[in-house]
């Protein structure tokens, strides 16, 4: 639980890194007279929003579709790794849903367009928790 945790933590803020470099507008492109904020207050403002959905969406999520897994108990580990490939990016479209209609109730007709970040969101969250038992070895595998 922990792990998760700090892998949620961890992927909050490698998202919201990327997430700011786009948006970021360089010294050189900025219009005069115009306010442009600086990249790391973007990443903040990001971090704002994205923790908490990380860690009270993103971890409970992770934590179902890992029971499910173990449920399941897959041999082949192609298998479970293409199971968590689709079940993380359902999780993520679903979870970026109820964060748009949290955030704006009357912007259904957008909600097609937050799913690319909820599913990149939720594929990063996956591949740092599978880096992180590569940092800490574990007796038992994760596959």
């Amino acid at each position: 639980m922990i792990r998760k945790i700090l892998v949620a933590l961890v992927s909050s803020i490698l998202f919201c890194l990327v997430l700011a470099w786009i948006n970021y507008t360089p010294a050189a492109k900025q219009q005069p007279d115009t306010y442009h904020w600086p990249y790391f207050t973007l990443m903040l403002i990001y971090l704002i929003y994205a923790t908490p959905v990380y860690v009270v969406g993103g971890v409970p999520a992770s934590i179902l579709i890992e029971a499910l897994n173990d449920k399941i108990a897959w041999a082949n580990p192609v298998i479970v790794y293409l199971f968590r490939l689709i079940t993380y990016a359902i999780a993520g479209v679903v979870l970026m849903a109820l964060f748009q209609i949290i955030i704006d109730p009357t912007s259904l007709s957008q909600l097609p367009q937050g799913y690319g970040w909820g599913i990149a969101a939720s594929l990063l969250y996956l591949h740092v928790w599978l880096l992180s038992h590569l940092v800490k070895k574990e007796k038992r595998g994760i596959w």
